[in-house]
């Protein structure tokens, strides 16, 4: 689906109002996504971090030309369904119960967008229902924020030296899939490129390979894998990394394993 361009008559099966001062420079459609930015008004459903979800909005709002807060807008807070995403990024009944995010102000999809180890959607609601016409959507911030919370698991990894072939474990303490991998570097490397190759109980993680290039390599680089199979885990499996790759300068890499939970 695309951004709305009109007012949506969107479908609402329970839920609360709120009253919220509107973002500036921001056109709000009636039956619209509507979020809360880092300072605490209302904007539209859009791909963009720093935001969270709040509910649908009543009426049309529209403050192109007017100040953070000049207007306000009534949030319906409750279960409405919106449109769902293709492709990867679709919601199906698997993913019940799971946080989705928003790529416009009438859509959500299955993941936050991780690009380069970097998100780029923000949580709008939690998912409650799934059906061909939709995706229905719990929008309570309070809520969303406590789901979140426990969502995803960040594992640390300190990789003493990125030269040889040596391999560094960590246990994992929860259950679910592993979603990102990243890594920063503490010193320069030489010679050559270094690999960290990801495992679960000494299996592959597929695409779980961390590339650090040598050229132009100094402290606080930062790289990242983004695992697509072989990437479930259970608690107490065990996480690896082997190093490889050519670099001859014993440099310290500090690593995590991002796990979205079970």
């Amino acid at each position: 689906m695309t951004a709305l361009s009109q007012d949506r008559n969107t479908s609402q099966l329970a839920g609360t109002i709120l009253s919220l001062g509107l973002a500036a420079a921001t056109l709000i459609y009636s039956g619209s996504i509507v979020m809360r930015n880092a300072t605490g008004y209302a904007t539209k459903g859009q791909t963009a971090l720093g935001l969270a979800g709040v509910g649908i909005a009543n009426h049309r709002v529209d403050n192109s030309d007017g100040a953070a807060g000049d207007l306000s807008i009534d949030v319906a807070q409750g279960v409405f369904k919106v449109a769902n995403s293709a492709s990867t990024d679709a919601i199906t009944i698997a993913d019940i119960g799971k946080p989705c995010y928003a790529v416009d102000d009438q859509t959500v999809a299955k993941t936050n967008g991780l690009t380069a180890g970097v998100p780029t959607r923000s949580a709008a609601g939690i998912i409650v229902g799934v059906e061909a016409s939709g995706v229905h959507v719990l929008f309570n911030e309070a809520i969303l924020r406590a789901v979140l919370a426990g969502h995803r698991s960040f594992v640390p990894l300190r990789v003493a030296t990125l030269v040889g072939s040596g391999v560094y474990r960590v246990l994992s303490p929860v259950a679910g899939k592993i979603v990102n991998i990243g890594s920063v570097i503490e010193g320069v490397l030489t010679t050559g490129d270094a690999t960290l190759t990801a495992k679960i109980g000494g299996v592959a993680v597929t695409t779980g390979v961390i590339t650090i290039t040598q050229a132009g390599s100094a402290a606080g680089d930062k790289d990242f894998a983004q695992p697509t199979a072989a990437n479930t885990v259970v608690v107490g499996d065990e996480l690896s990394l082997t190093v490889g790759g050519t670099n001859a300068t014993a440099s310290v890499a500090n690593t995590f394993f991002e796990i979205e939970r079970a």
